[in-house]
């Protein structure tokens, strides 16, 4: 059987995709090739943070956004303004150029270096990414935002950087910051998995399948609780969970092929 990390796609396509078995380590979301770069490389990039980190809601008015900062070159929130507006358009290395200005002129701007954190792993900047993200999670940020910084740390360490055992800390860290944190819970319950905790495994696994909205992050879950089921011999749970991953992502490979072999 595949190992659970290839089950998992998206966030932690990153995470489940070397082992468990559940999706792909160097894909970013289903059907999306991987970066042509060697991972542990500068320029590694993660062209589909925006799903996962969506701008909050109003953000895409550019021309708005270019005006009042235009108007106001020395303002750090018309400046993060117009850089997270970039960053909804995936526009990342528009974003990381205005963002870096926001962030000299305010460096206690957290707002400013979350979002410079998410548009830095969009351009291909793995490493500077993290700097930001240790900017966010370090600032005075609401606990849910600081706890999305620490996550996608924890994804750049595992994915791009290839250093499991600061990645972990990061997911961790980012669940205690909130227990809602669907990537984090994602990643460790992959990690417990291939440690055959499978306990512990279901536990993140289920606090995931609450957390994330519905879409390929979520059909991993359940992809993976599907395999946990099958491996304590219960097929009939098994198939219901291959269900549930197959109503999220139609092409969630191992569901679709498992959803089969389960059936009554």
């Amino acid at each position: 059987m595949p190992r659970y990390r290839s089950l998992v796609s998206g966030t932690v396509a990153a995470l489940a995709l070397a082992g468990f078995g559940c999706g792909v380590r160097d894909g970013n979301a289903p059907g999306v090739a991987p970066p042509k770069v060697e991972a542990g490389s500068a320029g590694y990039a993660f062209p589909n943070i925006l799903q996962r980190r969506p701008a909050p809601a109003g953000s895409g008015d550019i021309d708005k956004a270019e005006t009042a900062a235009s108007q106001a070159p020395d303002n750090p929130a018309a400046q993060r303004r117009l850089g997270i507006a970039y960053y909804s358009t995936g526009g990342y290395k528009a974003a990381v150029n205005v963002l870096e200005t926001a962030v000299r002129i305010d460096p206690k701007d957290g707002l400013a270096w979350l979002y410079l954190g998410y548009s830095r792993m969009g351009a291909g900047q793995p490493e500077k990414a993290l700097e930001a993200f240790d900017q966010a999670s370090g600032s005075n940020l609401p606990g849910t935002q600081r706890a999305a910084a620490k996550a996608e740390s924890g994804t750049i360490r595992y994915q791009a950087l290839r250093d499991d055992k600061k990645a972990m800390e990061d997911f961790q860290a980012a669940l205690e910051l909130n227990s809602k944190e669907g990537t984090a819970a994602l990643a460790l319950g992959t990690h417990a998995a291939e440690k055959a905790d499978a306990q512990g495994a279901r536990r993140f696994f289920e606090l995931a399948s609450k957390a994330l909205p519905a879409g390929p992050d979520r059909a991993s879950v359940f992809a993976c609780l599907g395999r946990l089921a099958e491996e304590s011999k219960n097929k009939s749970e098994a198939h219901s969970w291959y269900t549930k991953a197959l109503a999220d992502d139609k092409d969630n490979a191992w569901a679709k092929v498992r959803h089969a072999q389960t059936a009554p």
